[in-house]
């Protein structure tokens, strides 16, 4: 029987996904599957190859990701995370069957954009 494996998507490709990737390294049973990025994609997801962690596919988008993976961290800048927060909710509202968003903290800049991700995360159910 094939070991269980979670999928994870990584929207940002910066330091922050970089040193998520190392600790990912260490956990038994995931692997970095995807990444979507403004800058950094294809550098990320040849490190993650490199370093044993996965084989990712560079996406174009959130959209085009979300059905291809189990998870998805946000390892962007927090002026972002509303937009992409978003994007995750309409990909589940259009059928992707993530299992769970992972966002980096602060999860907002303040109380404000932080009951957002909320609300938009309990829209996607």
């Amino acid at each position: 029987m094939r070991p269980m494996s979670l999928k994870i998507g990584y929207v940002g490709a910066g330091f922050v996904a970089r040193f998520q990737l190392a600790a990912l390294k260490q956990v038994r049973g995931a692997e970095l599957a995807g990444v979507t990025a403004l800058r950094g994609a294809p550098e990320l997801a040849a490190m993650a190859r490199s370093a044993g962690a996965g084989d990712p596919v560079v996406y174009s988008s959130i959209s085009d990701m979300a059905p291809h993976v189990d998870c998805v961290a946000i390892f962007a800048p927090n002026f972002a995370r509303i937009p992409i927060m978003e994007e995750i909710a309409a990909a589940v509202k259009a059928g992707a069957a993530l299992k769970g968003v992972i966002c980096e903290k602060p999860l907002g800049r303040n109380m404000v954009e932080a009951r957002r991700l909320v609300e938009l995360a309990r829209s996607a159910d």
